[in-house]
C-alpha cells in the first residue's frame, strides 16, 4: 500500500528543519537526548508553526474529517501556534463509532469510520471473513501500514486509534533515546546501538499498548534478540475480551447488565477472563522477582507500574533478594496505583531492589508518538516536535503561554503518521512557561501533578472545543454517518 503523499518541497530553511523533525527527528539530532532538550524556545516554536502549516496542507486532503473541520471554520493557514486549537480532535473522537457494529461483527462499517480518521486508504481491505475484533485488527495490521491501537475501554467503549507501524517505532525510539542517556552527556555507542535486556510485566502481543509494545521493544531495545525480551505473559491479550469486560463494567454501573449486546461466543468466555484478571497480579509479581534475579549484573530496561514495582521490591528486600542491575539500567514506573497513594519511600525501595540510581517516570498516551520523561526536578519534559496547549475547561480556548497556567492538556505531534496529530486529552496539567527548569533542559516541562478532569468533575468530562459548534457538529456528522 502506498504511503500518504509526502510534503515536498520545503521553501524556507525553517520548513526544511520542520520536515527533518517530522520525518526522522532522532536521526536529525544525532540520537542525542541532550541536543533534543537544549533548543531555544523561540527556535522551537518557529519550527512547530511551520510544521503545523505543512501538515495542514497535506492532511486536509487526506483526512476528510479534518477537511470538514477546517473548511467549516475557514481555516487555511495558521498564523500563530494557538490558531491550531480549533483543529484539535477530542480524544473521544476515536471511539465515536456505533457500538452496535462490534456486537454485529460489522467490521466493514467500523473500517469505513476508521478510514475517515487516517491518511491511509483502507477501503480495499477485505474484512468479510472477520468474526472478532482481534481478527479485524490483525488483517489491518498485515495488509496496511497501520497497527491500530485499542484502549482498555474504561468508559465501556473501546477506542480505535489509527497508529501506524512507524508511529510505534518512533515511540519506542524516543523512549530509548531519552532513557538510555544521561542528560548533559553525549550518547555512547552502546546507548544507541547496544542490546539492552527488557523486563516488563506485560503481554507478548496484542492490539492495546500493553500488548503491542513488546513487538517494538524487541527491535529498539533488544535489537531483535528474543533472548533479551522478558515479558510476563508470552501470549496475545485479546481485544475482544477487553471489550467484553468494558461493556460489562459499564452495564453494571448503569444497573442493568441484561441489556448488554455482546456476541454469545464471547460472553461464554467471561469466567475465563475474570479468573485470568484475578491471577494476573500474583503472576506478574512472581515474574519480576524471578527475572530480576536472572538479569543481575546486566543492563536492563524495566517498565511497569510504580505500585507493582514497589510491592515486588518490598517483598524482595524482605526476603533478602535484590535485582542489582548494571549501571546504565533504567527502571520506569508509572500509573496503576489503583487509587492508593504510594508510600513516600517508593522510589528509594524500588531503587534499592533493582540497584538503579532512581526510578524514573514518563507521561504519554496512545494518541501520541512521544513520551515525556520526568527529570530530577519533577517535570515531564516534552519533545520539541510536540506542541503543548493548555485549554480553558469551560471554553476550550488556549490559555496564555506565559506565567504559571493550569488547564486541559492538548497536543499537536508533528510526527504523527497514522492520523492528524492534534489531540485534546482528559488530563489537567500545569506549566510554568517563564521559569527555566533547574535540570538544564530548555524544553517545556509539565508539572508532575497531573490529574484526570473526570475525577475533578464527579466522573464526567464534557470536552469544550475551541472549534465553532457548527463546524464540530458537521465534522462529527460526517465521521459517524454511514450512508455517505
Amino acid at each position: 500500500m502506498e504511503a500518504p503523499t509526502q510534503i515536498m518541497p520545503a521553501h524556507t530553511e525553517v520548513e526544511r528543519t520542520a520536515l527533518a523533525w517530522m520525518n526522522d527527528p532522532y536521526r536529525h539530532f544525532g540520537w542525542s537526548n541532550t541536543k533534543i532538550h537544549s533548543l531555544p524556545r523561540g527556535e522551537v516554536e518557529s519550527v512547530q508553526l511551520a510544521a503545523m502549516n505543512l501538515r495542514l496542507r497535506q492532511r486536509r486532503a487526506q483526512i476528510k474529517v479534518l477537511e470538514k473541520l477546517a473548511d467549516g471554520q475557514g481555516i487555511t493557514h495558521l498564523a500563530a501556534l494557538d490558531d491550531m486549537a480549533p483543529l484539535l480532535f477530542p480524544h473521544d473522537m476515536y471511539k465515536s463509532y456505533p457500538v452496535s457494529l462490534l456486537a454485529k461483527n460489522r467490521f466493514d462499517q467500523v473500517g469505513k469510520w476508521l478510514g475517515r480518521l487516517t491518511p491511509y486508504d483502507i477501503s480495499a481491505v477485505d474484512v468479510s471473513a472477520c468474526e472478532s475484533i482481534d481478527s479485524w485488527l490483525s488483517v489491518l495490521q498485515t495488509e496496511t501500514p497501520l497497527d491500530v491501537a485499542t484502549s482498555t475501554g474504561s468508559s465501556g467503549t473501546c477506542s480505535f486509534f489509527p497508529k501506524s507501524k512507524r508511529d510505534y517505532y518512533l515511540s519506542m525510539e524516543g523512549m530509548r533515546v531519552q532513557l538510555a542517556q544521561r542528560f548533559g552527556t553525549p550518547p555512547a555507542e552502546a546507548d544507541i546501538n547496544g542490546k539492552i535486556h527488557a523486563l516488563t510485566p506485560m503481554y507478548r502481543d496484542g492490539h492495546s499498548s500493553t500488548g503491542r509494545f513488546a513487538h517494538y521493544i524487541l527491535d529498539i531495545f533488544c535489537k531483535g534478540d528474543e533472548s533479551y525480551l522478558n515479558v510476563a505473559f508470552p501470549f496475545k491479550i485479546s481485544s475482544d475480551m477487553m471489550w467484553l469486560a468494558a461493556r460489562l463494567r459499564a452495564a453494571a454501573a448503569a444497573g442493568d447488565i441484561s441489556k448488554v449486546e455482546i456476541p454469545p461466543a464471547l460472553l461464554a468466555r467471561r469466567a475465563e477472563w475474570e479468573q485470568a484478571q484475578k491471577d494476573l497480579p500474583a503472576q506478574a509479581s512472581a515474574f519480576i522477582l524471578r527475572v530480576a534475579k536472572e538479569l543481575r549484573g546486566q543492563r536492563v530496561f524495566a517498565m511497569g507500574t510504580s505500585h507493582m514495582f514497589y510491592q515486588v521490591a518490598k517483598q524482595g528486600l524482605a526476603d533478602g533478594v535484590r535485582g542489582e542491575f548494571a549501571p546504565g539500567s533504567v527502571v520506569m514506573g508509572g500509573g496503576g496505583a489503583k487509587g492508593m497513594a504510594l508510600p513516600e519511600d517508593t522510589e528509594e525501595v524500588i531503587g534499592e531492589f533493582f540497584g538503579a540510581e532512581r526510578m524514573t517516570q514518563a507521561y504519554g498516551m496512545t494518541e501520541m508518538n512521544s513520551f515525556s520523561v520526568l527529570c530530577e526536578h519533577d517535570h515531564y519534559h516534552v519533545l520539541p516536535w510536540v506542541t503543548v496547549f493548555l485549554l480553558d475547561l469551560e471554553t476550550g480556548k488556549p490559555l496564555p503561554r506565559k506565567g504559571v497556567q493550569t488547564g486541559r492538556a492538548a497536543f499537536f505531534d508533528m510526527t504523527q503518521d497514522g492520523t492528524w496529530g492534534g489531540i485534546i486529552t482528559g488530563d489537567l496539567i500545569t506549566v510554568d512557561w517563564d521559569t527555566p527548569c533547574p535540570c538544564g533542559r530548555t524544553s517545556v516541562g509539565l508539572n508532575k501533578a497531573i490529574q484526570r478532569v473526570s475525577a475533578l468533575q464527579g466522573g464526567d468530562d464534557k470536552i469544550s472545543c475551541a472549534a465553532t459548534p457548527q463546524a464540530q457538529a458537521e465534522a462529527m456528522d460526517f465521521l459517524t454517518g454511514f450512508g455517505g
